[in-house]
Order: structure tokens, then sequence, then C-alpha cells
């Protein structure tokens, strides 16, 4: 299947995973409050642990080796089996180990945690990883759409009041079982059934482990950012912080499905010697990244004073700084997802890619611990935005040798410039209108027309050699050093 259709499907299911939820969001925030809102965020964060410890890199180790062995049925099936009993026996382990932690541990939101064990039992029959690496997309993607649209239209029937914070977490766990569960009725006739060793099965538990030591400082500074903010402030903070990323991780998702698509097909293009081929695929993708990123950057900041209001309600609004802070994760996890998802991954370069995530963890641990119990939720987003950049500044570092970013930079200007006209009309528009959906309907419009004119322009000008005896002398003199 084309790179570009299952960009699309991949586009589809990660803006479901985000978009589906989001639509919630006015009536959730309202009925939940702040409060519950936090909780099911700390609760869910902390059984994230867990699943993680569960899975144990094999998700992304997973996705990798069944691309490569794609070509030869038996050998992935092989792959697919030995891989899969390995995750069985770790995540049954990481559920005791959950359960146990719940029971004896966790004193104030002890049910919510319960009831978020079904959660980890989708980590358990989990397979999306296979058809990730055969880059069979519309599967998942129809999947997520049944089970997103059906969880709901449960969530608007049930869900009317503060103390139905269990049935709303019920809801969103059962969501989460059942898209990992339904994935097995695919499988037929894509693998055979082999048997495999034990020796085979544990074969594959070093490489595991390589792929999800970096997913260590992953988890830190994608997740730990609620665990702290609920023992260092307090569950509402979290709320706050959740809802704001949760829109960051949704614009952002337009730009990061790109990676998860391009992973398996790097993988292949390197294992089969195609080098030039994979270089000319990574500088088409950060060029392509970069043109989604800069306006997404620059529109989720342009909006936020008029969107959250509305959106959100007066409880959230808070939330309007934290998600202006953290828009400039945009840009950087688009970049840091081309240089170490599409590249370093791929071709096996963990050592780079695991420095890199360490230092943002590091980073991100560090700011938290001093900005989370004066500014809560607003120290928190400082911290992420510290973390992408340390993350984007040592992944450049490794990559510098086989990216020419001398080509990069004229065409960056570009979508800065595009991007920064872009926002000064959104913020014009919005002082205007005020808070309300039609102003963020207008917003969005307004913003994606004059950011893709101005690129439109800006290139026809190239082409005709305009843009270099106006304002590209300079530009021109840099490439050429």
């Amino acid at each position: 299947m084309s790179i570009k259709k299952n960009y699309l499907y991949n586009l589809i299911y990660q803006v479901l995973v985000m978009i589906l939820p989001l639509i919630t969001v006015p009536y959730v925030s309202r009925v939940l409050l702040p409060q519950g809102v936090g909780t099911y965020a700390y609760t869910a964060s902390v059984v994230s642990y867990f699943s993680f410890l569960g899975i144990l890199g094999i998700d992304t180790y997973g996705n990798k080796l069944i691309a490569m062995s794609r070509d030869n049925k038996r050998k992935m099936s092989q792959n697919f089996f030995s891989l899969y009993f390995l995750q069985l026996m770790l995540t049954t382990a990481s559920l005791i180990g959950y359960l146990i932690t719940a029971i004896f541990f966790i004193q104030q939101d002890r049910s919510i945690a319960l009831i978020q064990t079904i959660s980890l039992l989708g980590t358990v029959f989990d397979c999306s990883w296979f058809f990730f690496g055969i880059e069979l997309f519309k599967k998942i993607v129809t999947r997520n759409i049944i089970i997103k649209l059906l969880s709901l239209v449960a969530i608007f029937i049930l869900v009317k009041q503060p103390s139905d914070l269990p049935v709303y977490t019920v809801i969103m766990c059962l969501s989460i079982f059942l898209s990992a569960l339904i994935m097995w009725f695919y499988l037929k006739g894509r693998i055979m059934i082999v048997r495999v060793s034990f020796r085979r099965i544990m074969s594959h538990l070093k490489p595991s482990i390589i792929y999800f030591i970096p997913g260590i400082a992953l988890q830190v500074y994608f997740v730990l950012n609620k665990t702290m903010i609920g023992i260092v402030a307090n569950n509402s903070e979290v709320g706050i912080f959740d809802y704001a990323d949760k829109i960051r991780m949704m614009a952002l998702s337009v730009v990061t499905s790109l990676g998860t698509v391009m992973l398996p097909r790097m993988a292949h293009t390197f294992a089969v010697g195609q080098i030039e081929k994979a270089k000319d695929y990574l500088l088409k993708s950060l060029d392509f990244s970069t043109l989604l990123a800069i306006p997404l950057m620059f529109g989720v900041a342009g909006i936020a004073e008029e969107f959250i209001p509305w959106y959100m309600g007066d409880h959230f609004l808070k939330s309007i700084v934290v998600l202006i802070i953290l828009a400039p994760t945009i840009v950087l996890m688009a970049w840091s997802g081309v240089f170490g998802t599409q590249y370093l991954l791929p071709l096996g370069k963990m050592k780079a890619y695991t420095a890199s995530v360490y230092a943002g963890a590091i980073v991100n641990f560090g700011v938290n611990l001093m900005l989370i119990k004066s500014f809560g939720s607003i120290g928190a987003s400082f911290g992420t935005l510290a973390a992408e950049v340390a993350v984007t500044l040592v992944q450049v570092y490794f990559v510098r040798e086989l990216i020419p970013f001398r080509r990069i930079v004229p065409k960056t200007i570009y979508y800065l410039i595009a991007g920064f006209v872009m926002f000064l009309l959104i913020r014009m528009t919005g002082s205007v209108m005020g808070a309300s959906i039609l102003t963020t309907g207008v917003q969005v419009a307004l913003g994606c027309i004059v950011y893709f004119v101005i690129i439109v322009t800006i290139e026809s000008m190239k082409r005709d050699g305009m843009v270099y005896h106006e304002f590209g002398k300079v530009v021109q003199k840099y490439k050429n050093r």
C-alpha cells in the first residue's frame, strides 16, 4: 500500500483517537469539573506506567521486526507468536503488580484506580504492532471508528453528574480493551500457526528491552507531568493541564501520523539496502512535517484565548496559558519524530535515540520539580517545552551529517513567515469577535487560507526568480556557503 494512503489512514486513526474524546470535552468538563477530570487523568497516568512495563518496548520493536520479515509469511508468523507470548507473560505480571498497588497503596482514588484495570487488560491483548508492521492501517481505522463512536454515545447517555466519574472511567477503559480485543479477528489468513520454543520467545527479551529503555524517558515527560501535578499540586490542576495537552496532541497527531507510517517503510527500505531512497524519504518527510507543524503551532496559540472559554467552560480558563506555552512543542515534536522515529529507530541507532529522550526526561523532571509546586499546570507546561527543546537539539546533533540542513532552512523561513502572518490575523479576528464557536470557525478558516496562500505565492515567486531578487539573496548566500 502506498505511503500516501497509509498516511491518510493513520492520520484518520490518530485524529480519531484524539478528536472523538475531545467531542465530549465541552460536556464532560462541565459535568465532572476539573476535579473529576483530574482524578481520571491522574489514575490513568498511574496505570500507564504498568501498561508501559508490560509492553516492554514490544510495540516499537514488534512493528520493526514484522516489517522486516513481512515478505516471508512463516518467519513473520514465528516472530508474531514469539513476540506475543513474551508480551503475554510480561503484561500478566504487570497486571498483578498493578492490582497490588491499587489495593494496598492507593487510598483516595482507589475505586477509580481499580476500574482502570480494564484498560490494562487491553495491553494484554494488544497486537496492533503487527498491523502497523504490515502497514495495514485501514483495519485499525475501522476498529477505532466503531469503538470510539460507541463510547461517545455511551458518555452522553450515561454520564450526567460529578458522581458519574466511575461510569465515565468504565466507558473509557472498555473502549481501550475492546479496541485491542477486536484486532484478533483480523489476524485470520495473515499469519500461520507455528510452534515457537521458549528459547525463541526469550530471544526477543533483550532487543525489546533496548527499545524499552528510551521509552522510560518518554514515559517520564509524557505521563510524569500529570502524576507530579497530582502529587505536588492537586487533581484540578491535573485536569487543567490534561485538557490543554489533549488539544495539543490532537493538533500534533496530524503530523506524527506520518512518523508511524514511515517507521515500517523506512525499516524495510534500509533492510533491503536502498540507502539513497531512504534519505530521499527522510528529506521529503521533514519538509512535509514542517509545512504542517508550523501553522498548527501558530494556530493553536492563536485561537486559545477565544477557544477555551466556550469549549471547556470558565473552570478551565487557566488552560489558555498552558496551551499557549505548549504550542511550540508541536514543531519540536514533528522534527524529533522525523529524526528519531524515521531515522534513528529504523537504523537501530538506539544509543543516540536513548541519549535524546533521556536528555528530555532529565530536563523535564528538573523543571517540573522547580516549578510545579509554585505554578501547578503552568509549571508543568514549561517542563514539557524545555524537554522537547532538549530532545530535538540532541537528535539534530546525531543526524547533522545525514540531513543537509542548508536545503531545509530556506523553506522553514518561508513557513515561519507565513505562520506568523497567519497568527497576527487570527489574533486580530479573535480580539474583534470575542470568544464563541463562530469566532473559532472563522479563525481556523482564515488561518488555513492565509497560510497556504502565502506559501503558494512564495513558491510561485521562487519559480519566477522574484524571491531571490527581492529578499532571497540572504537565503541563497546561506545555501551557497
